[in-house]
């Protein structure tokens, strides 16, 4: 006879068991889904609606990892208004709200902490979005000079209850619906069960259903963008910061400029796009939800850095500073790592973000567990290579990952050092604030971890308009002309993804096959769903090769002309 078999969806038993000592309960079914993507997934059980999202991550650019995360539905959003904590769309039982959104959040995972589950993926619901860099003025005090033109709130974090983990190791998908016990009794617990399982079978179904193709053809037009301000204003910024740093005030400041295209494609268009040409650790599609079933603004992002990561109680950072762009052949990236390794300014701006990073988090570690594991390796991604380190330590008793968050919030390699001085020269200089820029992207969970990526190679796609910003890391003998064409270099893979998927059309009818027919040999080339997972950048790896000079122009100055030295979610 066959041995017992293990459910592959959560039983009811099951369910009373968990429910009578959880907060939340998260019903789970495993299907068997090894013709699915990420992004066919994405496509049936998110279909684009306000408050989901996609994570994957690459490792070092290269393979993919183990779990890529689809959020399905979040019947709730935790933002601010009018400078206080409030709740887009369903607003959760005892759930804070009013005061510091910091402080809201932080009660708000308070009341849902519960802990992880055996033999579950490493995200099964929680708090996910971003915070943006002026959120720091909750942590910091800060001159208030720069003009909120895009008026984003600091903060936009869903309450992820509907989810997808992909597992790309098994090709199966392990579809997650949480019930949260807000009023933490035992009423109502067949009702939440039976809820979430309706939940799953909804999800199951919207998985098998059959989806149309996902080929398509696009252009690879140089991107014709706005600057917010001319290589001479970003120039005498930049000559005023080295004053500054001459005079004692810091040793090295991030100062950022915005880049503006008009852009009214698709959001899940450019994320293939940038999965394509720039895959990285840290990739997202967040369409953060107005509060009246439209979405608000769209997230898309390709991000090489980590801000912190928390798991079972020890965060970790990884400090990226020291950049050359890759090389045509493997002796030509041996040579640039040689050159990296040996250059003593990368060097030392490195080394002092690497201190910074052993300062923050010495905040909230106990004292003598913050150690820098890794130091000074290579990472190769799609563009460029980076010098990046390693830096860990446990939490003190009573912190939590909020506080590792905020400790090291917002990143040294995005504001300077010493951190607070240079984020004022920073406010005195730009002549907008930052929104998602510089801030994280990424989600803390009912269990107590946290994985937060830095937001740069990000696009924010806000009423037909992409805004994409990068900075440059000035120092005493930092060149005004250089650090433009830096900050512009690491804004144009993501500028170049926008113009690419600009022209993205499904292939299929006759007047499109023979469009494209005329331009086969001569730049418009063809990609997948199936296809982007190989990660291959056939017709897409020449996008961020080129830069733009000026304002509304299309570019075509190389990289290498500074030179390689650079729903709802059920209650109980």
């Amino acid at each position: 006879m066959p041995g017992a078999s293990t459910p592959t969806t959560t039983t009811r038993e099951q369910f009373h068991l968990l429910a009578a000592e959880h907060r939340v309960v998260p019903v789970t079914r495993k299907v068997l889904a090894d013709s699915e993507t990420p992004l066919s997934t994405y496509r049936k059980l998110a279909a684009d609606r306000a408050g989901t999202f996609l994570f994957e991550s690459a490792e070092n650019g290269r393979s993919w990892s183990r779990w890529s995360f689809i959020g399905a539905g979040s019947p709730s959003a935790l933002t601010v208004v009018d400078g206080e904590a409030a709740w887009l769309g369903h607003i959760p039982v005892d759930a804070p709200s009013g005061g510091d959104p910091l402080l809201a959040l932080r009660e708000t995972l308070q009341l849902l902490r519960t802990e992880r589950l055996p033999d579950l993926p490493p995200l099964t619901g929680g708090m996910v979005g971003y915070l943006g860099y002026d959120a720091v003025r909750r942590i910091e005090r800060l001159p208030n000079l720069a003009a909120d033109d895009l008026q984003l709130p600091e903060m936009v974090l869903l309450l992820a209850t509907d989810l997808a983990a992909f597992d790309h190791h098994e090709g199966a998908i392990t579809l997650i619906a949480n019930a949260v016990n807000w009023n933490g009794t035992a009423d109502r617990v067949d009702e939440a069960y039976d809820d979430a399982v309706a939940r799953l079978d909804r999800m199951t179904e919207a998985l098998a259903a059959p989806a149309p193709s996902t080929v398509s053809v696009f252009d690879q037009p140089e991107p014709t963008y706005r600057r917010q301000r001319t290589s001479d204003e970003f120039g005498a910024g930049v000559r005023r910061l080295v004053k500054e740093i001459e005079a004692g005030e810091a040793f090295q400041v991030v100062l950022s400029q915005r880049f503006e295209m008009d852009y009214h494609g698709e959001p899940l268009d450019l994320y293939r796009m940038l999965r394509a040409s720039n895959p990285s650790p840290y990739m997202y599609l967040i369409h953060v939800p107005d509060g009246e079933g439209g979405t608000a603004f769209s997230i898309v992002g390709s991000s090489p850095e980590s801000l912190v990561t928390v798991k079972e109680g020890v965060a970790t950072t990884h400090p990226i500073a020291g950049t050359r762009w890759r090389g045509l052949t493997e002796e030509d990236d041996l040579l640039l790592e040689k050159g990296l390794l040996a250059d003593e300014k990368e060097n030392a701006e490195h080394l002092m973000l690497v201190d910074l990073g052993r300062n923050d988090l010495g905040r909230v570690c106990q004292p003598g567990t913050v150690r820098v594991t890794e130091y000074r390796h290579i990472e190769r991604y799609s563009h460029v290579m980076h010098l990046v380190s390693t830096v860990s330590g446990r939490l003190k008793p009573g912190k939590v990952a909020l506080d590792a968050v905020s400790a090291c919030f917002p990143a040294g390699t995005l504001s300077g050092a010493p951190k607070v001085r240079a984020m004022e020269l920073i406010e005195e200089l730009e002549p907008t604030r930052r929104g998602v820029y510089g801030g994280v992207v990424g989600y803390l969970d009912f269990a107590g971890d946290a994985d937060t990526a830095i937001a740069i190679r990000t696009a924010l796609l806000k009423d037909g308009v992409a805004y994409v910003q990068a900075g440059a890391g000035v120092v005493a003998d930092s060149d005004p002309d250089y650090e433009d064409v830096e900050s512009r270099n690491k804004a144009m893979a993501v500028l170049k993804a926008v113009a690419a998927a600009e022209t993205v059309r499904a292939y299929g009818t006759d007047s499109v096959r023979a469009a494209d027919a005329e331009t086969v040999g001569s730049g418009a080339e063809s990609m997948s769903t199936t296809g982007a997972e190989s990660m291959s950048t056939t017709g897409a790896e020449s996008l961020g090769a080129t830069g733009a000079e000026s304002t509304g122009t299309t570019g075509a100055e190389s990289v290498n002309a500074v030179g390689t030295a650079n729903q709802d979610g059920g209650a109980l």
